[in-house]
C-alpha cells in the first residue's frame, strides 16, 4: 500500500517544479501598476504587456530550484519562443533567464494575482 501511495505522489508531481505562484517586481511592489512585474500562475508567465506559457519543464541538474522551459510567447502584436530558465533563490527572489538576458524579482507578498 505505501509503494501504491508513493507510485501516485510522483505520477502527480511535475517532473519540473515550477517557481511559487504569485505576483513578483523588479523595482517597487507597492506602485500600482509597474512595467517591471511579472506574475506566475502555474505555467504562465504574464508581464505588463505580454505573456508565455510554459511547456517542457526540465529540471537543471545541480541547480536546486532551476527549471528549464520553453516558453510560447505573445505580446505587443508578436509572437515567439524562446528557452527560459526560472530559478528561485534564498529570500525567495525569483531569475528569469534568457539567450543573453537575465531579470531578478522580488516577490510582491501583499499584491494580488490578476490573470485575464
Amino acid at each position: 500500500m505505501c509503494r501504491l501511495i508513493l507510485v501516485l505522489v510522483f505520477l502527480t508531481t511535475p517532473l519540473g517544479a515550477t517557481p511559487v505562484d504569485g505576483v513578483y517586481d523588479g523595482f517597487d511592489c507597492t506602485a500600482p501598476v509597474s512595467d517591471q512585474r511579472v506574475t506566475i500562475t502555474g505555467d504562465r508567465l504574464i508581464y505588463y504587456e505580454s505573456s508565455c506559457r510554459l511547456t517542457d519543464p526540465q529540471t537543471v541538474e545541480g541547480w536546486e530550484g532551476a527549471t528549464l522551459y520553453w516558453a510560447n510567447c505573445r505580446g505587443e502584436g508578436q509572437d515567439w519562443r524562446e528557452r527560459t530558465l526560472l530559478m528561485t533563490r534564498m529570500g525567495g527572489d525569483l531569475l528569469v533567464i534568457g539567450d543573453g538576458w537575465a531579470e531578478r524579482y522580488a516577490p510582491c507578498l501583499n499584491q494580488q494575482q490578476e490573470v485575464d
